[in-house]
């Protein structure tokens, strides 16, 4: 991610991509294997390297796969590899900095296609109904609707800001909208309000600096991470009413550094409990009051970067990017934050997707 470039810089200083590149002695992936029943890790690579790759574990498996993507096709994602979205048996992945989705079979890995967007940084994909997709962008202040069937781009939508993170709720899909306090652009600090049938936004709802993550729960209430800009300004998670489009409740972050900003947002099975990195894992249960987070899972000498909450059992999959250069590790801990298992993973393990 683009947030990450100064801290980046200053860890490799003057060495050269291919002298801090991570040699691949990954096991070969046997050509009868099925990546089914498990949990695939997306891992970022470093900006510029074109070193994105794919992650594999079942459930009930110690093995670990890894850059499962180039072994199965004999070449890379790409720079920088964003985000995953599984429909059917597709898989849909955002690369961020080669402005396109890249389209695999979930079972094999195989590339099938590709959604070309020009001049594009896309984020996020979510599935609008059997043919639509939205997808987000960084820097084109606008977002995509493509066909996932056939794999192509419908229309772009002009917005300003920022486009991220996105839930769908009835006829509306909702959406965070951000900027950072670097960024001199126009727009942002916004939730978008978009109708689904006319790809038209709405409303829109002011939300402290920084919106950057979402999540629905069981009593159709969306929560907004907002992470202060990544500076400056205090962080917030905020409560929002779909049906009178206000904010009901809000819990503010004070800053005591980059990394004190929470990040992460994710929610159980049951969507009452909502959890979120900040340093270590907190969880926030919805219905409490005042809100008032619970600390769950210390870092210790960890880096903390990507979280999942299983939609299955609960368990918590946390990631570690250590110094952005090494290969990554996953955690995984029960509900109850005892920790159940660990694996290594790629260069900046980011997203964590379930099947």
């Amino acid at each position: 991610m683009k947030k990450l470039m100064m801290v980046f810089l200053l860890l490799v200083g003057c060495n050269e991509v291919e002298d801090s590149m991570p040699i691949s002695d990954e096991k070969e992936i046997p050509e009868s294997l099925q990546l089914t029943d498990g949990v695939f890790v997306i891992n970022e690579g470093n900006f510029d390297w074109g070193h994105g790759t794919l992650s594999h574990k079942k459930y009930d498996s110690d093995t670990v796969y890894n850059e499962i993507y180039k072994q199965v096709n004999s070449f890379e994602i790409g720079n920088v590899a964003q985000s995953m979205t599984i429909i059917g048996d597709l898989g849909y992945i955002c690369v961020n900095n080669s402005s396109r989705v890249d389209v695999i079979e979930t079972k094999t890995s195989k590339w099938v296609d590709r959604i070309d967007l020009p001049k594009s940084s896309p984020r996020y994909l979510l599935q609008i109904d059997e043919r639509k997709s939205y997808v987000t962008d960084l820097y084109a202040d606008r977002f995509y609707v493509v066909d996932h069937n056939n794999f192509s781009l419908s229309k772009e939508v002009k917005v300003s800001g920022w486009t991220e993170k996105m839930c769908l709720l009835d006829q509306y899909v909702y959406m965070t909208v951000t900027r950072t306090v670097f960024d001199k652009r126009q727009g942002g600090q916004l939730l978008f309000k978009i109708n689904k049938a006319t790809d038209l936004v709405e409303d829109s709802l002011a939300l402290p600096y920084g919106p950057i993550d979402l999540q629905k729960d069981k009593n159709d209430k969306i929560w907004v991470l907002c992470n202060g800009g990544l500076d400056k300004e205090d962080a917030a998670i905020v409560k929002v009413d779909p049906k009178t489009f206000t904010i009901q409740d809000q819990i503010t972050f004070t800053k005591d550094d980059y990394l004190s900003m929470p990040s992460r947002l994710r929610i159980n099975k049951e969507k009452d409990e909502l959890f979120f990195i900040r340093k270590n894992i907190y969880r926030l249960p919805i219905d409490k009051s005042p809100l008032a987070p619970e600390l769950m899972i210390e870092k210790g000498k960890r880096l903390f970067y990507g979280l999942g909450v299983s939609p299955h059992n609960n368990d918590i999959y946390v990631t570690d990017a250590i110094d952005y250069v090494q290969k990554g590790w996953v955690f995984r801990y029960s509900q109850m934050g005892v920790k159940l298992d660990s694996f290594q993973v790629g260069v900046i393990p980011n997203e964590i997707v379930f099947q």
